[in-house]
């Protein structure tokens, strides 16, 4: 998130109506407030110079994970190199290859109808196949 000019400039205003309050029940003269409110204007100003230019670095950026960890994922193989659960890995390698090529489509982001096009399939054997994938995992 970067530095918010606006914000930093209310909460200042703020600051200083409340310290100038503070200063004339003390019964301050004013052109010494007006002294002060000019000097801690010009120290926000620079202050404020200096921060908008800093790149903040909040605790998600570390908890992102590098993109080039991730392993493109472009052919069966590759799905079945990702799975970690040792069970789904056994069925799927006993799963037979076009619900597998459905399998990876949709993980590509294909919709369904584009996957019909490309296997040569209706919308509801594919929608079917993946119901009877879900339902033997299941078990």
């Amino acid at each position: 998130m970067g530095y918010n000019h606006a914000k930093s400039l209310r909460l200042w205003h703020q600051w200083k109506e409340q310290e100038e309050k503070i200063l004339r029940e003390l019964n301050v003269d004013e052109e010494l407030i007006k002294q002060l409110r000019e000097y801690d204007w010009n120290t926000f100003k620079r202050e404020r110079r200096i921060v908008s230019k800093q790149i903040p670095t909040s605790s998600n950026f570390f908890l992102n994970a590098p993109y080039y960890d991730r392993k493109e994922i472009n052919t069966i193989d590759d799905v079945l190199d990702e799975i970690q659960n040792e069970a789904l890995f056994a069925h799927l390698l006993n799963t037979d290859k076009t619900t597998l090529n459905i399998i990876l489509l949709k993980m590509l982001g294909y919709s369904t109808s584009e996957i019909s096009a490309l296997l040569n399939l209706s919308c509801q054997a594919i929608y079917s196949r993946i119901y009877h994938l879900k339902k033997s995992l299941k078990k």
